[in-house]
């Protein structure tokens, strides 16, 4: 058969030492692919002959896992039952998230500093955070270091399992499942704001009130940016809305506000709607995000805007005194980020350990099965809701890098 070279020739990732009756020599761990494994005990002795030492027969995929003396690689790489010889390299797992939006490039872009989100609080206005979740852990301590509900249930854990979904998505722990669900900024501070109840729903008067909270007490807990995944229809202009007047001022009050655009872009009939925008990501100064559908995979080349993510412009209109309707029509949203089919923390109920959080138990579907362990279960979820907290994670790291930037620079 045609002769080709069938080794790779950085073969240095797992050297070790062992020991044999000639004394003390370097061995190499390799992956062998093998033509036929009917033949295993034969390749066996090829290996054992050459002083190596077989560690595992991978059946299924004709490979088989070796340790070999270095100065006998080259004897493997001449016998013909072999087709090519690997090293068994370290494998070290990135998050989906960090490197499809690149946060793994971005760390190391600010010398001596690990850019992950440290020192930079995010507020997370939704249905509250699991806080005993593994995903939001933290080395030292916990990083949710501020609850508070405005709801007026007087809880601040997440029934419903939004709240602590989102906050993994921004913030997720690297050290959690060796970083595979790792948020954009793991390392940044969370602080829990409840402004929805167990059913997801709340009223705007809560939010403002949170987004009050933030301003008051921005500097206790260097509160940057605060997250709304949430939203209502958007009917008021932009400059009489109330939830877009307080984003505004959070604004001014040097805090970058990020929303998410909704999820109305197309109708029943599976139609493509325009001028849905959600309140308030109609407000101009908000940064408003939509959803992208990375389809699993970590190259943006086969990205598409999700079906569902809302479009604009924004409808938003005042009436004058004539009666005439005068629409806002701002280009939104301004960014779109991975926002389809995530996996992120799923909250325990702090209401009952009998039953799920109310989003599972809606829908079971949505649990990954990945775990029976409560504080490390994860579950799915998408929309603009979670596309929201990828961005305020990337302004984290901005911010961590760029202190002095004021919201309209970031």
């Amino acid at each position: 058969k045609a002769r080709h070279r069938k080794m790779a020739w950085d073969l240095d990732d797992k050297i070790t030492k062992s020991k044999g009756k000639f004394g003390e020599f370097k061995t190499q761990r390799v992956i062998l692919q093998v033509d036929s494994l009917a033949a295993q005990i034969v390749l066996q002795n090829a290996i054992e002959t050459k002083g190596g030492r077989i560690k595992n027969a991978h059946k299924r995929f004709g490979l088989i896992t070796a340790e070999i003396p270095l100065n006998r690689l080259k004897e493997l790489e001449a016998d013909d039952s072999f087709v090519y010889i690997s090293p068994d390299r370290e494998v070290t797992i990135s998050g989906h998230l960090e490197t499809t939006t690149a946060a793994s490039q971005v760390r190391t872009v600010v010398n001596n500093t690990t850019l992950d989100g440290t020192g930079i609080g995010i507020a997370i206005l939704d249905s509250g955070i699991d806080s005993s979740h593994k995903l939001l852990g933290k080395t030292n301590g916990n990083r949710v270091v501020y609850s508070q509900d405005f709801t007026g249930d007087n809880i601040v854990g997440d029934t419903n399992g939004h709240g602590s979904h989102v906050a993994s998505l921004a913030a997720g722990a690297s050290a959690f499942a060796s970083g595979a669900y790792a948020g954009v900024a793991p390392n940044a501070n969370l602080i829990n704001l409840r402004v929805l109840n167990d059913s997801g729903s709340g009223t705007a008067s809560n939010i403002i009130a949170a987004m009050d909270w933030c301003i008051a007490n921005k500097t206790t807990y260097n509160i940057r940016v605060i997250n709304l995944s949430l939203g209502t229809t958007a009917v008021d202009s932009y400059q009489f809305d109330p939830l877009c007047l307080a984003a505004r001022r959070a604004h001014d009050a040097g805090l970058v506000v990020v929303a998410a655009a909704g999820n109305e872009g197309k109708n029943a009939a599976g139609q493509k709607v325009y001028g849905q925008i959600h309140s308030p990501g109609i407000e101009p100064s908000v940064i408003t995000v939509g959803a992208v559908n990375t389809f699993g995979t970590d190259v943006r080349s086969d990205d598409a805007i999700t079906t569902y993510s809302s479009r604009g412009p924004t409808r938003s209109y005042y009436t004058d005194n004539a009666g005439v309707k005068h629409y806002d029509n701002l280009i939104k949203p301004d960014l779109v980020a991975p926002g389809n089919k995530l996996i992120g923390a799923q909250s325990a109920n702090p209401r009952t350990t009998l039953l799920p959080n109310v989003r599972i138990q809606q829908n079971p579907t949505l649990d990954t099965l990945m775990t029976t362990d409560k504080p490390s279960k994860t579950m799915y979820m998408s929309g603009t809701s979670m596309a929201a907290p990828i961005v305020s994670g990337a302004v984290a790291l901005l911010l961590q890098a760029h202190p002095t930037l004021t919201p309209n620079l970031v």
